[in-house]
């Protein structure tokens, strides 16, 4: 059974994908990516293995615990191959990326070498099959979803290129309306802007109360919250633990997305009028 963590008070080709005609829906549903659809550990601990070799590889092993200690500033532990809350969990690619490669570019230069060879590198770690890695049957979800007449967004701090992976990888490219994502901040701001939170609302002509924020992280549950958003969603299937949701203020928090579609239906949110 999923815990209430608050009581509810609900009322009645990526970002390139083709904009949908929307005069008007009653109701929206927003999905963090990593961590709460897709499992964030596999994918992202790979890409910091390739990472780690590539600079390795490229310094002669010479500056492997500089890298060791940049990823572990950021809340990733190598050793113990894991991956916490901290930057790299909760900064968009963008950011994630620009810390790694003036991180990596010093140490580059110390060692006497091209200090553009941390972005290629970098740039390069991204491989096939990263979106292969699903917490759920994402594609089933989604059609019980578009049966209730919701629509769909995926709000996500990774780039254009991991985006298209997940969409194809999972064959969920026409059933996503709208994609969120780093390479889009220029229009909507990272998660927790309010700002992108109220724009969802306007671009699907949707009352606020009738949005669902689904994620794994507190800035996940912060930016629903600073939406007003109706149910706000936790799950601890990422780097958050149920602790960490609760103190951000989740109103559901739950171990897995099995339970969501039973907690939209004991929301007004999910009232759809199905049997």
């Amino acid at each position: 059974m999923y815990r209430v963590l608050r009581r509810l008070e609900c009322t009645p080709k990526n970002v390139h994908l083709e904009t949908r005609n929307i005069a008007s829906t009653s109701k929206l549903i927003v999905f963090d990516k990593d961590g709460t659809l897709l499992s964030f550990d596999k994918p992202w601990l790979a890409w910091c293995s390739r990472l780690k070799s590539g600079l390795a590889d490229a310094t002669a092993k010479a500056v492997e615990q500089d890298m060791t200690r940049i990823l572990r500033n950021m809340g990733v532990d190598m050793n113990k191959e894991e991956i916490g809350l901290g930057r790299f969990a909760e900064c968009s690619q963008r950011e994630v990326r620009r810390e790694l490669t003036e991180g990596f570019s010093a140490t580059l230069q110390r060692v006497s070498k091209d200090e553009e060879l941390a972005s290629d590198i970098i740039d390069s770690c991204r491989k096939e099959g990263d979106g292969k890695f699903p917490l759920t049957d994402v594609k089933t979800l989604f059609h019980d979803l578009k049966k209730r007449d919701y629509k769909i967004v995926i709000a996500t701090a990774d780039c254009d290129q991991g985006i298209d992976m997940f969409l194809d990888d999972n064959f969920i490219r026409e059933q996503v309306d709208f994609v969120m994502s780093a390479d889009n901040h220029t229009d909507f701001p990272p998660k927790p802007s309010k700002i992108s939170a109220d724009k969802l609302c306007e671009r699907f002509g949707v009352d606020s109360s009738n949005v669902v924020m689904v994620g794994d992280t507190p800035t996940d549950i912060q930016f629903g919250l600073n939406g007003e958003y109706g149910l706000v969603v936790g799950v601890t299937t990422g780097v958050g633990s149920a602790q960490d949701l609760n103190l951000a203020g989740a109103h559901v928090v739950l171990d897995d997305l099995s339970e969501l579609i039973s907690v939209l239906e004991d929301s007004h949110i999910g009232n759809s009028g199905l049997d």
